[in-house]
Order: structure tokens, then C-alpha cells, then sequence
């Protein structure tokens, strides 16, 4: 049968022929066939899960955008009876030992591969040539680049979907906070980065590979949690969609409507100010550590900083009250911890029944909470500035998305 050849290099893990190489997504596209529903009672093929088109439009736009894109190698399969390598001894660089060995995969002309991961990023592909005239120039350029691949010989589609589980397992997924961290291409995490060192509470206080500091931690905020502050300081809480919210917030930074500037004051006003707030004004100085911070009130718990975001964006909607004005008045607010651990009342913290479990003491996870927390620094704000607490305070997102 007729044959076509594929420069590779070879290698084994568990015993099984395995090859890298790299092809063109145009011509890559043409070779893989339709990834079949996952079925464990099948086994004429071993299966993929759904295709979520959402992810593979987020692809379809990263490769449309980004020039310098990069994405991982796909995972594909053939059977023994389409495909076998062939090593190519290069004399003074290869050996019959060596674990990598430079050679050809000979594949059946018409065979197909199967797709073991990766078939979002293939997806994506698929749409942008399908979609596109074949001198437009995208295609010029994914023509040009190559989709690197792991091509494995295997005959058994249960062992392939092993193979799946098993690079699900294995692979450790970055926190939230070190990858949003790492992401230059978004305008609030340049800019996040830009201020840490401009402003005193931040400086050396922000956890980068971790979600949540720990108990011990010296860290008093996550990178993760500045971000979702600082976003809500800006747009509010009308977004339910992260990434509804995350293109409103870089809005901000980019574009005719944005005002950069403007911005950037608003996030360094209020992160300067909340550092000069009495408790967290010991912690600058050096007087107390965040570890006692962290015992003694509920300042660096996230829920409570979105609720002081959230009730500062409320307050600042007016166009008359200053960011700085807003968080300056929050110094007024009792957020030490209360030792109850039951029937906790108002009296005992203003968190009561909102973020503070009124029966156990635990601080209270969901939007919900912090929006009714949020809510009530609102009206504190509000009595502290007008010297009335009249003043009705936010009540839902909407209200807040169209401040």
C-alpha cells in the first residue's frame, strides 16, 4: 500500500512506540478524523468527550489575534497495521541506545488519526480553514507554523482512553492567581503589577502561587484576590461571566472609550487608602505582622474585601465622593473577629448574618454574602460622609452596572 512519510523522532514510554513531530494545520486538519462520542461499553474506537465550542472560539480568537501564539501538542493514535517507524542512523549524533531516534513514520495513505488530546485545539483549526480563503493571510501564517504532535502506535482504544485519564492526572494546572499573574495580555494584570510597587499595603504582601495564603502566611492578599477587588472597584459587581467582567474591566485600559489614566488613579487611590485605614496602617509600619491581622479581624479575608470594593464603587457612582474619601470612611467600621462562636449578633460585628455564620462563626463563602456585607458599608460610608445613614444602599447587581 502506498505510503507517506513523516520526518520524527522516536521514543518509548511503557513499552510503546511513540514519535514527536510537528505538522501545519492546514494539513494537519486533513488528516484527523472526527472525534467519536466517549462510550466505556465500545470498543471499535476509544471516544472524546463533547466539544465545548465555547473553548474552541476562545482558540479560534487567540489564533486570530496573537501573532506570537503558542499552543501545546496535541496527542494523536494510530494502529500498527496503518503506520510503523523506521529509524535513520545519523552517524555522530544517534545510536541504537540513545532514548530519542531521529526516523520516519510511514503511514497507509488515507488513514486517519485519532485524536487522544487535543481536539479543541484541532477544532480550532479546522474552523479557521474551513472558514477562510486559502490566501487569506492567517492561513499564510498557520501554513507556516507548526502544531507540534506525540503520535502513539496503539492498537487498543480502551488503552487510549487510559492515556487520556492518565494526562488529566498527571498534568498540575497553575493556581489562578500565578497564571492571571503571568498574563501580559491583559491590560489589568500589567497594570496590577505596575502598581504593587507604587503602593506601600502591597508591596511584598501579594501571594503569587497560591489562591489563598495560609493561616501563617506573611502574604496578606492573593494575586488572585487584588484582581477580583480591583475589578470590582472599577465595573462593580453587574457581571456574572468572568470573562464578561474581565473584558469590562480591561476596557478601562484600552480602546477610545477607556480612560487609562483615570484608572489607574482609582486603583491606586484605593489600594493607598485602604493601607492607611488604622488596622492595616500597623501592618505598613511594620507594628503588626498579617498573621495577627489575619487573627485579630476579617480585613484580609476576600469576601470581606470585595464587599469594601463593591460598597466603595457604590459610593463613587455619585461622581461627587473621591475614591480615597469613600475608603476613608470605612475607618469607622469595627472588623475585628468576634470570639463568639454562636448566636453572634449585629453588636458583635456588622458581618453578622451576611459573611458571618450567626450560628458557628464561619465566615460565610458566595456572592451573596458579600454583596449583602458590601451593602451595609455602603450605608456606613454613606453615614459617615453625609452624617445621615438615609441613604438607601445597593441591593442587587443591577442596580450597581448601571451606577
Amino acid at each position: 500500500m502506498p505510503k507517506i512519510h513523516i520526518p520524527v523522532i522516536g521514543y518509548k514510554q511503557g513499552g510503546r512506540q511513540m514519535m514527536t513531530t510537528a505538522m501545519s494545520a492546514v494539513d494537519l486538519v486533513s488528516m484527523v478524523a472526527k472525534p467519536e462520542a466517549w462510550d466505556p461499553v465500545k470498543t471499535t474506537a476509544h471516544g472524546n468527550r463533547p466539544r465545548d465550542n465555547n473553548h474552541m472560539a476562545g482558540i479560534v480568537n487567540y489564533l486570530e489575534t496573537e501573532e506570537k501564539f503558542v499552543l501545546g501538542a496535541a496527542v494523536l493514535y494510530l494502529t500498527s497495521k496503518e503506520a510503523e517507524f523506521k529509524p535513520i542512523p545519523v552517524p555522530g549524533v544517534t545510536t541504537e541506545i540513545d532514548a530519542a531516534q531521529v526516523g520516519t513514520l510511514a503511514i497507509d495513505i488515507g488513514a486517519k488519526f485519532d485524536i487522544g488530546d487535543g481536539q479543541h485545539r484541532i477544532g480550532a483549526y479546522e474552523k479557521i480553514v474551513q472558514g477562510r480563503d486559502e490566501d487569506d493571510p492567517l492561513i499564510e501564517r498557520l501554513r507556516t507554523s507548526g502544531q507540534p504532535l506525540i503520535i502513539v502506535i496503539e492498537d487498543d482504544p480502551k488503552h487510549r482512553a487510559q492515556d487520556f485519564a492518565d494526562l488529566q492526572r498527571n498534568v498540575k494546572a497553575p493556581t489562578a492567581s500565578m497564571g492571571q499573574s503571568m498574563d501580559r495580555r491583559q491590560p489589568i494584570n500589567r497594570e496590577l503589577a505596575d502598581l504593587f510597587d507604587d503602593v506601600p499595603l502591597l508591596q511584598d504582601r501579594v501571594e503569587y502561587f497560591k489562591d489563598n495564603p495560609g493561616k501563617l502566611s506573611a502574604k496578606a492578599f492573593s494575586f488572585k484576590t487584588v484582581r477580583y477587588v480591583s475589578g470590582l472597584l472599577l465595573v462593580g459587581n453587574g457581571y456574572r461571566s468572568p470573562a464578561t467582567m474581565d473584558k469590562a474591566v480591561n476596557a478601562h485600559f484600552e480602546g477610545d472609550k477607556g480612560d487609562p489614566e483615570k484608572a489607574r488613579a482609582a486603583l491606586k487611590d484605593f489600594w493607598t487608602s485602604l493601607g492607611e485605614l488604622v488596622r492595616f496602617a500597623d501592618v505598613v509600619d511594620g507594628n503588626v505582622t498579617v498573621p495577627e491581622l489575619r487573627e485579630a479581624t476579617y480585613l484580609t479575608s476576600a469576601s470581606v474585601l470585595y464587599a469594601i470594593a463593591f460598597a466603595v464603587h457604590a459610593t463613587i457612582a455619585d461622581g461627587k465622593t473621591s475614591v480615597s474619601e469613600a475608603v476613608h470612611a470605612l475607618d469607622q467600621v469595627n472588623f475585628d473577629r468576634t470570639t463568639k462562636t454562636a448566636d453572634i449578633t449585629a453588636e458583635d460585628t456588622i458581618f453578622a448574618g451576611n459573611l458571618i455564620d450567626p450560628e458557628t462563626g464561619k465566615i460565610v463563602a458566595g456572592r451573596t454574602a458579600w454583596e449583602s456585607a458590601g451593602a451595609l458599608l455602603f450605608a456606613e460610608i454613606a453615614a459617615s460622609i453625609h452624617g445621615s445613614d438615609s441613604i438607601p444602599a445597593p441591593s442587587s447587581a443591577e442596580e450597581t452596572a448601571s451606577a
